[in-house]
């Protein structure tokens, strides 16, 4: 049995553990509610864009053989790939490189956003830019922007057949799913399920072009979004992990209190033992 002057130290240890995961926790439950409340105030901007490409889409005004929506027939995609740029967030960052190493292929592009992404980019891919690596935590619009715009161009030119992202959908404070969604080229279908006003809209100079400019929008406002509901699930990943944590040096703690408590009452009894011994002794 360890002695009392060693467990006394480990429970030390443990306490001055536990304060800083709790002091995590805390933080990331303020970075939550935070990253959850510019999540909410997105989704009108970005509802109203995805309802006026719907109504572009359902209006049979002869778009389907936009470039925006029929494959360019190049292999070659860019991923954008977002991540994290700290650690102890649980199974976050693992599980996205998890489906990155199934969905991406050697020949693509990376655009990896965080740190730990640029990381696990550069040892597995050839071809990344890293140059937007710090949008996590900068969530800089413009910056997003340079790289929607530049991906569309290169979409445009042909150098790549689609645009595609890796991101973590957040489902609630527990539960965390990681997906991959094709950008470019738009694919009609995803618009099923919105809901089009009946009114026959009038687009001016006509619905391709319209449409044309309005996928810049439409792809930022995506991207945005996506990148933001990573956020939150990194912050929800990282408050569970910190909330375990704790309550593993709680309950650490409640346990090398017991230990201690036997073996000091272990030293009382043979110090009795002892007294008693040396007076029947005498």
């Amino acid at each position: 049995m360890a002695s009392m002057q060693e467990i006394k130290r480990r429970i030390k240890s443990v306490e001055a553990t536990r304060k800083i995961t709790k002091a995590m926790e805390l933080v990331a439950t303020s970075k939550l509610r935070k990253s959850r409340n510019q999540l909410e105030q997105l989704k009108p901007f970005y509802s109203n864009i995805q309802q006026i490409v719907a109504q572009i889409l359902s209006g049979k005004r002869n778009v389907y053989d936009s470039k925006y929506l029929v494959a360019n027939n190049v292999e070659k995609s860019a991923v954008i790939v977002i991540a994290s740029s700290l650690g102890l967030c649980g199974g976050y960052n693992s599980n996205i490189f998890k489906l990155a190493k199934q969905t991406i292929k050697q020949t693509d592009l990376v655009y990896p956003i965080g740190t730990k992404a640029s990381n696990f980019a550069r040892k597995n891919y050839g071809d990344v830019n890293d140059e937007y690596a710090g949008l996590n935590t900068s969530i800089d619009y413009i910056q997003l922007t340079r790289l929607v715009s530049s991906l569309i161009r290169m979409y445009e030119k042909g150098e790549i057949g689609a645009i595609k992202i890796l991101y973590t959908e957040f489902v609630n404070n527990i539960t965390f799913v990681p997906h991959e969604i094709t950008l470019l080229p738009v694919d009609p279908s995803d618009f099923d399920d919105v809901e089009v006003t009946n009114k026959d809209t009038l687009f001016e100079p006509n619905a391709d072009e319209v449409l044309g400019k309005l996928i810049e929008m439409y792809l930022q406002a995506s991207v945005y979004g996506y990148l933001v509901e990573s956020i939150t699930s990194e912050n929800a990943s990282r408050r569970t992990s910190m909330e375990t944590a704790t309550d593993n040096a709680d309950e650490l703690k409640e346990n090398l209190l017991l230990k201690y408590n036997q073996a000091r009452q272990t030293q009382i009894t043979n110090e009795i033992s002892e007294i008693v011994a040396g007076a029947n002794a005498q």
